[in-house]
Formats: C-alpha cells, sequence, structure tokens
C-alpha cells in the first residue's frame, strides 16, 4: 500500500514513507485476515454483476474487486459505509451491491489497509515511538482512508515543516519551466539544453542497462549515489539485474523480488489438461514445471517435442515412474471420479502435491465436470512485493505510481511510455462520472472516476519532476518484454512545450536502438572493443563429407530427400543443412491459426472425404463428410480450435473447407477422373538422389493419362507466377519419382507405373486448377502452364547439388530475398521466416 505523505523519525529527523510492516510494527496491529472478494463474488452472485460474472468471469471479478478497493479507499474509517438517503437508481443498486459484498468480507481489508484501521481505532499513546507527519507532504489527491491516517497521527503527534517548496532546477532551464506544471496553460518555451534528454532503446531490458550505465557514469564524475534517482513502473527485476552488473547501489528495492504463485500456477494446468482440448501449451508448461520429479533439461526437451506435436513423452521412457506420471497428466478426465483420481494420483508424485490439490475444489459426486466453476474456483495469488529496503546512500528507485520518497539531482525514467507519465486515468469499472458525483453529493464518498484520475496523474508527474534539481533523462523502449510494439508517453507533449522549434514531439527523442552501443552517450557495458568481424566466405567448405547422407536410418542407409527439403535447398543451402543436422529453429509459443495449421487440417479433410476408387460424393453428402471430416481433423492437429474463444475462427475454417470440397468435386466431375491414390507415398530416383514424399491425390483421367494433384491452402495468382517464372519445383518431382520408382513390397504403386503423367496445383482458397504436362479439353477447369514450369528451379537445384556434393554449402547474399521474390515469383519462407543463424550468414553486396 501506497502511504502518500511523509513522516518523520524523532531521533535522526529523518523523513520517510510509511511502510504496511513499519505502521503495523509501530503500533503493534494484529495479523490481518485474507482479502479474498474473488471467493464472495462467486458464492453468491449480485443481480448486478450475475449476467457478467456468467459470460466473462474473470474480468468481472477484476472489476468488481477493484471498484470495491476503491469504495474501501473513499471511506475516512475503512468500514462499510450506509448508503443514506439515495433515491432508487443504478448508482444506488451498485453502491448496496457493493457494500453488501463488503459486509460479507467481514474484517478483511484490501493488503496494507488493515493496519491503517487498527491505527484509526487505537487509544492515544499505544505507539511503541512517535510518528509525526511532514507538514505538507500529503498528496491533495489523497484517498479519504489516507486524509484520515494523517490526521490521526498529526492529532497525536504533531507535524514538523518541510523546507519551503519552490522550483528546484536552475532557473532558465527547460527543467525548470516544467516545475511550474507540466499542465500548465502558459509554460515558457525555450531553446533545447541539457537539463532534459530523450533516448530511444528497444526494450525495458536495454532500458535498465542504459540508466545503470548513466548512474554509474554520474557517480564517477564526482555524483553522489544518494543524488540521482531512477523512475520504473511495475516489476523491478530488470532494475535489480542491470544496476548489480554495474556495481551501482540501489536504494528502494523490495527485500525480496516478485516471485509467481507456481502452486497456483501448476494446479491451473493440471485442470486445464484434464479438459479437452488440451492446448499443447499447458502440457509444455508442466513439462517445464519446478514440482516436476524431472530433470530441468529432461522437461525442455519434453517440451520441445509436445510443441513439434509428440505428445508421448518418450524421453521420459529411461524413468517409468516419470512415464506413468507424464500419462496421467496428459489423460482427460470426462467425469468428476475420474478427475478426482487423475488429479489424486499426480499431486501424490510431484513436489508440493499436498499444496497443489488444495487449490483444487473438485465437488464430490458423480457426473460430468463444470470446468467453469472448477477454474473459477482456482486462486492463483499476484506476485507479492516486499516492502521496499531504503538506505541514504544508494541511487534511489521512485515508483511511477508514487510520489518521490526523497529529492535528487538527476532523474532517470526508464519507461516513458503510453500510459505512464502522467498515468492513464482509467474509468471507474462501477459508476459512470455522472454517478460518481451523485454519490458524493448524497453520501459524502469520493469515489474515484476518471476525472478524479487524470487529475491525480497529472499531480503525480508534477511533483516527480518538481524534486529534481539539475537533468532529467527520459528513456522510451520501442517494445515491451513480448516484443509488442509501444508509444512514448502522452507526456512527451506535454513536455516539448517547454522547447521551442518543436513541431513533433517525437523529434525530441534520439533513437539510440539504431547506433551502437560505442556511440551512446555513455558505455552500454565496459568491456573491451570488439575486432571487425571477418567478411563471411562465399561458401562454407566441408571436404570428405557427404552432405547428402548426414541423416541415415537405423540400418546406416542414406535417408531420401523429399520435395520440401529440395525446395528449401533451392532457397538456402546454410537453412537446408542446419535442418539436415537437426538444428532448425526450435522457437515455439502459443497455438494459433497460421497458415501451416490451416493447410494441415483441410489436407486432411480431403483426404478422408474424396476417397480412393469411390464415386465422387453428392453435395448433400459431401457436406455431411465435410462436417465429420473437420471435427476428426481438428482433434488430430489443432484441438484448440475446439475451445469457445476460438469459435468465429473454428466456423469460418470449415466455411471455407466446405467451398473448396465443393469446387473441387465439380473440378472432379467435369475432368471425369477417377481417384486411385489419395495420400500414397512415392519413392524414386531423380537428379542423381533419392526421393520420397506424400502425393496429395493422383487422379486417372479418362484417356489414361494419370494427373498427380498437390492441394495448396492458398490463391492462384501466387503459384501461377511461379509457374510462369519457370520457379515451381515441388510437383515435378513427384512426377520423376513415377518415372524412376524405388519400389517396395505392398507400396500400391503398381497402377503408376509406366503411364503418363502430369501434373497439377489445386488452390484451394479460389479453386484454381493449374496443370502441366497436360493439354486440358475445352471447357476444362485445368489452365495449363505449359512444360516449362520448373526448368528454372531444375537447373539451380542441379547447381546446389553439384555444390553438395564438393562438399560446399553456398551462403546466400542480401539479393537473394528480392530475386526470389522479384524473378522467382515466390516468397522464400527459408529466409524471411528461418533461422536466425540463416540470416546471420547473409553475406552483403552491392545491388546492382
Amino acid at each position: 500500500m501506497f502511504y502518500p505523505f511523509l513522516v518523520v523519525d524523532p531521533r535522526s529527523g529523518l523523513q520517510y514513507r510509511l511502510t504496511d510492516t513499519g505502521l503495523a510494527e509501530l503500533s503493534l496491529a494484529p495479523k490481518a485476515p485474507e482479502w479474498a472478494p474473488g471467493r464472495a463474488i462467486l458464492e453468491n452472485p449480485d443481480p448486478v454483476w450475475r449476467d457478467s460474472l456468467a459470460n466473462a468471469p474473470i474480468e468481472t471479478i477484476s472489476a468488481v474487486s477493484a471498484a470495491l478497493e476503491g469504495l474501501v479507499l473513499a471511506t475516512a474509517d475503512l468500514r462499510a459505509p450506509a448508503t443514506g438517503p439515495m433515491e432508487d437508481s443504478r448508482a444506488r443498486r451498485h453502491l448496496d451491491a457493493l457494500v453488501e459484498l463488503w459486509r460479507k468480507l467481514g474484517d478483511a481489508l484490501p493488503e496494507g489497509l488493515a493496519p491503517v484501521r487498527h491505527v484509526l481505532e487505537l487509544p492515544h499513546g499505544r505507539f511503541l515511538d512517535p510518528l509525526p507527519v511532514v507538514q505538507g507532504s500529503l498528496d491533495p489527491h489523497a484517498p479519504a482512508a489516507m486524509k484520515a491516517l494523517y490526521a490521526r497521527l498529526q492529532q497525536e503527534f504533531g507535524a514538523v515543516e518541510a523546507p519551503a517548496k519552490g522550483r528546484a532546477a536552475r532557473e532558465g532551464s527547460r527543467l525548470h519551466a516544467l516545475q511550474g506544471g507540466v499542465a500548465e496553460a502558459a509554460i515558457e518555451a525555450g531553446p533545447k539544453d541539457d537539463s532534459l534528454a530523450f533516448y530511444g532503446l528497444r526494450d525495458l531490458a536495454a532500458c535498465a542497462d542504459f540508466a545503470a550505465a548513466r548512474a554509474r557514469a554520474l557517480i564517477e564524475s564526482g555524483i553522489s549515489a544518494r543524488e540521482i534517482a531512477v523512475l520504473a513502473s511495475g516489476d523491478p527485476r530488470q532494475i535489480a539485474r542491470a544496476f548489480a552488473e554495474q556495481g551501482v547501489p540501489i536504494s528502494g528495492l523490495p527485500s525480496s523480488l516478485p516471485e509467481r504463485d507456481i502452486i497456483g500456477e501448476t494446479a491451473l494446468q493440471l485442470a486445464l489438461a484434464k479438459r479437452t482440448p488440451t492446448p499443447a501449451m499447458v502440457l509444455a508448461s508442466l513439462a517445464l514445471s519446478p514440482l516436476m520429479p524431472w530433470s530441468a533439461q529432461t522437461g525442455r526437451d519434453l517440451a520441445e517435442n509436445l510443441i513439434g506435436g509428440d505428445f508421448r513423452g518418450d524421453v521420459l521412457s529411461p524413468t517409468p515412474a516419470h512415464k506413468d506420471l507424464w500419462t496421467d497428466i496428459r489423460a482427460s478426465a470426462g467425469s468428476l471420479a475420474q478427475l478426482r483420481f487423475l488429479i489424486d494420483r499426480i499431486c501424490e508424485r510431484i513436489a508440493n502435491g499436498n499444496e497443489v490439490r488444495a487449490r483444487l475444489s473438485i465437488p464430490p459426486g458423480e457426473g460430468s465436470p463444470d470446468w467453469e466453476a472448477i477454474l473459477r474456483g482456482i486462486q492463483i495469488a499476484p506476485p507479492l512485493v516486499a516492502d521496499p529496503e531504503r538506505n541514504l546512500e544508494g541511487v534511489s528507485l521512485w515508483s511511477a505510481q508514487e510520489s518521490p520518497w526523497r529529492p535528487c539531482r538527476h532523474l532517470i525514467v526508464t519507461d516513458f511510455t503510453d500510459g505512464l507519465y502522467p498515468t492513464r486515468p482509467r474509468a471507474n469499472p462501477m459508476f459512470l462520472d455522472s454517478e460518481i458525483i451523485t454519490v458524493r453529493a448524497t453520501t459524502g464518498l469520493h469515489l474515484r472516476g476518471r476525472a478524479e484520475g487524470l487529475a491525480q496523474g497529472l499531480s503525480l508527474f508534477d511533483q516527480q519532476l518538481q524534486a529534481v534539481t539539475d537533468t532529467g533523462t527520459f528513456l522510451i523502449p520501442w517494445r515491451d518484454l513480448a516484443g509488442a510494439r509501444q508509444q512514448p508517453s502522452a507526456g512527451l507533449s506535454l513536455v516539448a512545450r517547454a522547447i521551442s522549434g518543436v513541431e513533433d514531439a517525437q523529434d525530441l527523442i534520439l533513437d539510440l536502438s539504431r547506433l551502437p552501443p560505442g556511440d551512446w552517450p555513455v558505455a552500454h557495458h565496459r568491456l573491451p572493443p570488439l575486432p571487425e568481424p571477418d567478411d563471411l566466405p562465399e561458401a562454407l567448405s566441408f571436404p570428405g563429407i557427404d552432405l547428402l547422407a548426414l541423416r541415415r536410418k537405423d540400418d546406416g542407409t542414406t535417408k531420401p530427400q523429399s520435395p520440401s527439403r529440395l525446395e528449401t535447398l533451392l532457397v538456402s543451402p546454410l537453412a537446408w543443412l542446419l535442418e539436415e543436422v537437426g538444428a532448425g529453429d526450435m522457437s515455439w509459443s502459443a497455438e494459433e491459426l497460421d497458415v501451416m495449421a490451416k493447410g494441415n487440417i483441410a489436407h486432411d479433410v480431403f483426404e478422408h472425404v474424396f476417397l480412393k476408387d469411390q464415386p465422387v460424393p453428392e453435395p448433400p453428402a459431401l457436406t455431411a463428410a465435410v462436417a465429420e471430416a473437420y471435427d476428426r481433423a481438428l482433434t488430430r492437429h489443432a484441438g484448440f480450435l475446439r475451445s469457445a474463444s476460438w469459435e468465429m475462427e473454428r466456423s469460418g475454417l470449415e466455411r471455407e473447407i466446405l467451398q473448396a470440397a465443393l469446387r473441387w468435386r465439380e473440378h472432379l466431375l467435369a475432368l471425369g477422373a477417377k481417384i486411385i491414390g489419395n495420400e500414397i507415398w512415392l519413392a524414386g530416383e531423380a537428379h542423381g538422389i533419392n526421393l520420397h514424399g506424400k502425393a496429395d491425390a493422383i487422379l486417372e483421367l479418362p484417356d489414361g493419362v494419370l494427373l498427380v494433384v498437390d492441394h495448396k491452402k492458398s490463391g492462384t495468382s501466387g503459384r501461377r507466377r511461379r509457374m510462369e517464372a519457370g520457379w515451381d519445383l515441388q510437383a515435378g518431382l513427384y512426377r520423376d519419382m513415377l518415372a524412376r520408382p524405388i519400389r517396395r513390397e505392398g507400396d500400391g504403386m503398381d497402377p503408376l507405373i509406366g503411364r503418363k503423367v502430369g501434373i497439377a496445383y489445386h488452390l484451394m482458397n479460389d479453386g484454381g486448377l493449374l496443370t502441366s504436362g497436360l493439354v486440358p479439353a475445352d471447357g476444362s477447369p485445368a489452365r495449363d502452364m505449359g512444360d516449362a514450369v520448373n526448368d528454372a528451379a531444375v537447373a539451380m537445384l542441379a547447381e546446389r547439388l553439384a555444390q553438395l556434393g564438393a562438399g560446399r554449402v553456398v551462403l546466400n547474399t542480401s539479393a537473394d530475398e528480392g530475386f526470389f521474390k522479384k524473378e522467382a515469383g515466390f516468397t522464400p519462407y527459408a529466409l524471411t521466416d528461418g533461422s536466425t543463424l540463416v540470416t546471420a550468414f547473409i553475406r552483403q553486396i552491392e545491388e546492382a
């Protein structure tokens, strides 16, 4: 809890800010009961929020809890108020509901307020030590509870005069101009000087590094550490890390940094793992949980396999007990009895299992689990931040949401981003601003609305600037730690009014993220200069190594190449090599409905509705078959789409696939084609190497010609450009396999050997059908692209294979991406979306 005023130590005269534990110790406050409004909100929902709770439980609990905390702070005695003579209205009903909820919670109060109420009700003479307040230090926008605490302490212990306030910065400086109030109508503008500086950096971590380096440079110039302040919002771990690396002491860090509630997170993930469909990210999170009995490295390996689609957990096989535990974790629960059985078995074999089990409220009895109720009942504690530890000699850490606890000469703002400085005002989740005025007039409760929030945010920003005497350095992280783009603070426009000649406030920012650290105003890290990197060679050389035989079967023979691997080789030999040695990109994230997921689902549906040697289904039968096959395909490829939050995407994709299937049906009838192969594995020899791959469909036309079809979940225009340019490769390799097959017993290729073969691409998004090696009859839906659709691709493939045969892996150049896009007519994903190693080894050349 933030106490918006200062108190004085009567012995040393030191002025400081109260903390929860300090106030509780001095007043001998009893241990506070738990504040858990979420449970009370769920137990017997008030009609005011009942419907919202059913539709959005987490969001509703958060909103109601925030409104209740606002009501608590608006009372001068921290007791549930009487609503008074308010007429019946929406505001009256909402206020009554909040007051009734507060009464259900008994003596519990939000964190930090229990000792405040204890002090408000404590007779005089019971404090262990005097606690006088600093005159004039109370924030004028403080809530009623904090004003009451200030008055109570002043009444018993008196007040100490504070030094006279004035503009602390040098007169005439731009900082001095701002200290009259950043929102004042008249701010004297002048030329930019060294009292204000604005720097853009990559992210919060880089800003923390810069702040620490800047503090160290100031200290080395003779500035005392206590005369420097760092202003930050939220989690202080980046600040703690960066300042520790620079060896700069910092005052105001919490005694223990925030920690996640691993117990609660594991309980939630176990419940989600029992409900189908289970997201792969949930299982991966459980694999990585520190509560699991296997090693951290085993957990990482298991998580990588899960994200790659392998759920078996074979990496745990050497320890049968671990494999059995994983089997229980993966198993879904269709009944309450099964859920209790599985959860009990799991919690017996993981660390802190009893605590995890205690977080899972599973009702007795039989029947299906009420998953929403079970998930809502799992409490995950927010990261708890201990009281700050402050000393005289360290750099001061200020919080963005608090007024400064001591002045400074030099201020460094580490996160000058939108929503902070001033803090973005939020509407009251339960009351309109007009209703807040009504409540204030009839009950005297000063609830906070948007207008009060804006006034407090501006006042707080003013107080932060007014505590600085020399310089203010504002750091703008362009991205958050998740990579999302961020905008500079709205306060930048307010600050820019003090500087003449500024047309766009963002022109004040020097973007350090585009400069090497050596050109920064302060040293980023004190490291020896790196040697100039050597020029990249044209190719990596591996003399005496058969690069095409790196992957081998269990019997020692070389594994064949696939058309998709050879397409990667065409674009980037280095990307191909990394995949061959198992060093491809292993990054992973939450499931998403990307192009690959859509393609896998669509291919699966087509495989199971257009069957080998079966007549083409009629539209009603086809529609029913698509629905059934789509449902099964989701289970195999994208179970996350079954959840309610993906309903729109799930329905939209099903419509797309049904439309594509109906168009494909018309194509089959127009061609008079018979499906004789469906998702069939082919093997053969071409270009001096062995190949294998799965053809999506093989059609037999009335004249006996075979057509190898590749379904693509894309549009026609891009594939047509590629074929016209002669850079298509994939489907032609299937034709090569049929021309020079490698047979094995029961391969099903007998009907395909010795036949004339054409190739075709069916573009599912718009129904296009592009062929090569087949001249379509008049009225055919197919469009013949000629016989030269792969001439350029085959020529480059032969060149690449010759280079590999000589042990050379040619590196890409900076011109390659543009060449493939403009000349070859396709996007080279191995370069644009591939491994960062590939990008790092792109040779820079001057383009003509």
